[in-house]
């Protein structure tokens, strides 16, 4: 079994890569092998709606075409089995790196009304981390939570199941002090000792293991 995790976030070693880490540990606890992209790292754009993916009886049928540095990684995506997206929220959404790249994952498998969910290879299993400032309240009284839910519930459709992992209430900085943060909570996240508390990292490695396992 192999999991491919992706990161859509700039910072390498934020709560987002943090918490994508520990999925890709529980998932090597039962022997899957792992794999962390950095979406960042590569030079892509977002989906063309060319529509060559779906041109009947061509080679490029369920294939995106767009020739950019995406293209190898999501021939790669088709040899893996579990495929997990790990992205801050931005406004409500998903990062735009993140969202380039889903449409570009997504669109290729779309079938427009069919009885399936459209050509993709087999069907895999996915997960959705979404990492936020905002704390559990705000996640839900914002449309947050519906935004997100309903975005893991078209990767479910697309590609075969998925599920959504979320951790709100994040530290931002490592200094408080030198940064505009005007929240009330800017004292008890300067002053936390631990960045991603010890049951969500726990709810990451029991993700990747379950992903595998089940």
């Amino acid at each position: 079994m192999k999991l491919i995790a992706l990161c859509g976030s700039a910072r390498k070693h934020g709560n987002t890569a943090s918490m994508l880490h520990q999925v890709m540990e529980g998932a090597k606890s039962v022997g899957a092998e792992t794999e962390l992209i950095n979406l960042f790292d590569l030079s892509y754009k977002g989906c063309t709606g060319c529509c060559a993916c779906k041109l009947k009886n061509s080679k490029s049928y369920g294939h995106c075409v767009v020739d950019d540095e995406l293209r190898p990684l999501l021939r790669c995506i088709e040899e893996s089995d579990v495929i997990v997206l790990g992205s801050p929220v931005y406004y409500g959404n998903l990062s735009g790196q993140m969202r380039s790249f889903t449409d570009r994952l997504l669109f290729q498998y779309l079938d427009y009304g069919g009885t399936s969910t459209g050509p993709k290879p087999k069907s895999f299993k996915t997960a959705l981390i979404a990492t936020m400032n905002v704390n559990e309240e705000i996640y839900v009284e914002r449309g947050f939570k519906d935004t997100l839910t309903n975005f893991a519930g078209i990767m479910g459709r697309t590609l075969g199941s998925c599920e959504l992992l979320t951790l709100t209430n994040t530290v931002l900085f490592d200094d408080y002090s030198k940064y505009v943060y005007l929240m009330p909570d800017k004292e008890e996240k300067a002053n936390r000792a631990e960045k991603i508390s010890v049951e969500d990292l726990q709810k990451a490695f029991d993700l990747g293991f379950r992903l595998i396992k089940s």
